[in-house]
């Protein structure tokens, strides 16, 4: 739609105060000639004021034309008959009414009409993003993508400047003209335009859907060779590493941070990632920070990236489980990989490991001194002759099998790391990286019988093992033992957008129950 079919269809301004008489005189300035306006919210706007700019604007020659909408003061006010004769809205507020805009976008989302929302919230100003016909774009979404930090950690009440309001009206405008010309890209479009509203200054934020405002997928139970079947080749670093960069902002991302910030870089490469709170009331809280390692830079950037997305998946545990009790929830492991191969893998490993963490919490478990005679495994290699280099000789024991999957400790200085895995190299391989990185390490470390003797392990390397095989066996192991592995697609496309990530939700259940 053209912008002057846009103008025939009607456009309706709705708000309230200084912003309101901004945006009208925006409008007219702009060359836009026909505008409805409803007034409306706490501030009120001079109707006077009002004539006077739309009879302003035909002294300039323009066919202007002004009309005043009206809307029932009592009780609560009928939105949608409100907006149902016009084809746009935008809206302006800078008394935060939240909930008036919330019931105004529900009723142009139920009638669908396109919206675009200016407003200034707790010291900050803030535009669209656009509110499409379908119901796409929904400003609830850029509200709870909206980081705590953002605003100012000083709650004193602070002017709002005519000048920044009278910008970000100005804006408003500009961003109607560009949709109603058909642009290819508004800036509006799933983003939301931050303004400090003391510096006049601020740019555009991209803004994903929100569950708690577009909705979840419903979880759906997954059955692991279909998942394998089904598997594309996995991303390549370029592809993982720019996805992962679009879900970093520290105004709108999923992730507030993912960085190598100030950290030590030797012996292992170290990344950090902090993600949102998905679950928070209003704009997003901060998730404690994460800090993941690798051999390389590259690795170490993916892992965190990987270790983030699973932090922010597990706070959504009770979105995707409504029926299970908190309780039972601590149980479930959470994946997420380039392949549904890895994120399974991830999973389970994940899973077994909160498993063995509460088995270690109740009671001490023995383990079994062992001589290691040769690692084939080259990152083992490697972390093995660092922790030589940085503590003296490691020691490693053998503990109390989960489910028949090994269970290795490490003993650096004075700690010991222990781990569980899919195979005893890379549950090796696990607790050296943790004794390297002194992460993890455990409140006590297991009793160390003497009975049966030091027995001699080589540990072979495991390059050629791909993430589908070791997940074979594992469930293989999972059936010996009288288990069987429940999986969940948590369909992170709903909450992440599109990219190369899959997620999956594990547990680990009794053959044979439901």
């Amino acid at each position: 739609m053209s912008v002057q079919e846009t103008e025939e269809a009607g456009v309706l301004a709705i708000g309230s105060g200084p912003m309101l008489l901004s945006l009208v005189k925006a409008w007219f300035e702009s060359g836009a000639s026909r505008l409805a306006v409803c007034v409306t919210g706490s501030q009120p706007a001079d109707a006077a004021v009002l004539s006077q700019l739309g009879e302003d604007a035909r002294r300039g020659g323009k066919e202007a034309l002004l009309q005043i909408a009206t809307a029932s003061d009592g009780g609560e006010r009928d939105w949608r008959t409100l907006v149902r004769p016009y084809s746009f809205v935008l809206y302006v507020s800078s008394s935060g009414d939240v909930e008036e805009l919330r019931q105004l976008q529900h009723a142009c989302a139920a009638e669908g009409k396109s919206m675009l929302p200016a407003v200034v919230l707790q010291g900050i100003g803030m535009a669209g993003p656009l509110l499409r016909p379908d119901g796409s774009g929904l400003w609830e979404s850029a509200w709870r993508r909206l980081h705590s930090s953002v605003f100012p950690a000083d709650e004193t009440p602070r002017p709002c400047y005519e000048s920044a309001l009278a910008l970000l009206s100005y804006m408003l405008v500009h961003e109607w003209q560009l949709v109603t010309a058909g642009a290819k890209e508004p800036n509006c479009v799933d983003a939301c335009y931050v303004m400090e509203l003391d510096a006049f200054t601020g740019s555009w934020h991209p803004v994903l859907p929100h569950p708690l405002a577009s909705g979840l997928e419903a979880v759906r139970p997954a059955a692991f060779e279909l998942g394998l079947e089904a598997d594309l080749d996995p991303a390549e670093p370029e592809a993982w590493f720019a996805a992962l960069q679009r879900l970093t902002s520290p105004v709108t991302g999923v992730f507030h941070a993912w960085e190598e910030a100030d950290l030590i870089q030797l012996p292992l490469a170290q990344c950090l990632v902090q993600p949102v709170d998905p679950l928070a009331e209003g704009a997003a809280g901060l998730l404690p920070p994460l800090v993941r390692s690798g051999l390389t830079h590259e690795e170490a950037r993916r892992e965190s990236g990987l270790a983030g997305l699973e932090a922010y998946a597990r706070r959504m545990l009770p979105l995707f489980f409504p029926e299970r009790p908190a309780s039972r929830l601590g149980h479930i492991g959470i994946g997420a990989g380039c392949t549904a191969a890895e994120a399974m893998g991830r999973g389970l490993v994940d899973c077994l490991s909160r498993m063995w963490n509460r088995r270690q919490a109740s009671a001490r478990r023995r383990a079994s001194p062992i001589r290691c005679t040769q690692i084939e495994d080259a990152r083992c290699r490697y972390y093995w002759q660092a922790l030589q280099l940085t503590g003296g000789d490691p020691r490693i024991v053998s503990g109390e099998p989960l489910f028949g999957f090994p269970v290795l400790w490490v003993n650096s200085g004075s700690s010991w790391y222990g781990s569980v895995e899919l195979h005893a190299t890379l549950a090796l391989r696990r607790s050296l990286q943790k004794a390297l990185a002194r992460t993890d390490a455990a409140a006590s470390g297991p009793d160390i019988v003497s009975e049966p003797p030091e027995q001699a392990v080589a540990f072979g390397g495991v390059e050629s093992l791909t993430h589908a095989a070791l997940l074979r066996s594992a469930v293989r192991q999972l059936e010996h033992t009288g288990k069987r592995l429940e999986l969940f697609d948590l369909r992170n496309e709903s909450y992440l957008g599109t990219g190369p990530f899959v997620t999956y939700a594990v547990a680990i259940g009794e053959e044979g129950s439901p």
